[in-house]
């Protein structure tokens, strides 16, 4: 008995499996609509999906197992892509942070010289001497007493 000659062998199952799995990587959707493009396009075979999902070897449906492959690559590669918040994208909040940790850092460094300033101010206070008479007698008078003026009021009794 003589029939048609047999278009999609093993061999050519074979190797449709193997552009099939390089759809994900390729950026190729996993349809078998494009599956049906890329072998008409590639091998010059024009075969329906039925063909293509039902064609077995040895109780393998080598396309069928390498479709069902492929296409759990790309939804995994789709998930892992979604951002995690719905509102805003990764790239969106990663520049959001690093904007914030800039800012973060430089109130940090305004706080140590505010600090520092007055910690200056707190040891200059401490280490002059004042005379306790005269501080008495400018609260006694509620006038405020201007520090500077009395530092050089010391300094130019002490020169003389």
């Amino acid at each position: 008995m003589s029939g048609r000659k047999e278009v999609l062998t093993e061999q050519l199952a074979r190797k449709i499996a193997r552009m099939i799995e390089r759809f994900p990587d390729a950026g190729i959707p996993v349809t078998w609509d494009s599956v049906i493009a890329h072998t008409t396009k590639r091998f010059g075979v024009k075969l329906k999906r039925n063909v293509l999902s039902q064609k077995e070897f040895d109780g393998i449906k080598i396309i069928a197992d390498a479709f069902r492959g492929a296409k759990g690559v790309q939804n995994r590669i789709k998930n892992d892509s979604i951002p995690k918040y719905k509102t805003a994208t990764r790239t969106v909040l990663q520049q959001r942070i690093e904007l914030l940790e800039a800012k973060n850092i430089e109130l940090k460094e305004e706080l140590e010289l505010v600090r520092a300033q007055q910690l200056e101010a707190l040891d200059s206070f401490l280490n002059t001497p004042r005379d306790i008479h005269a501080l008495i007698e400018g609260l006694s008078t509620s006038a405020p007493i201007d520090e500077i003026a009395r530092i050089r009021q010391v300094k130019n009794s002490e020169e003389k």
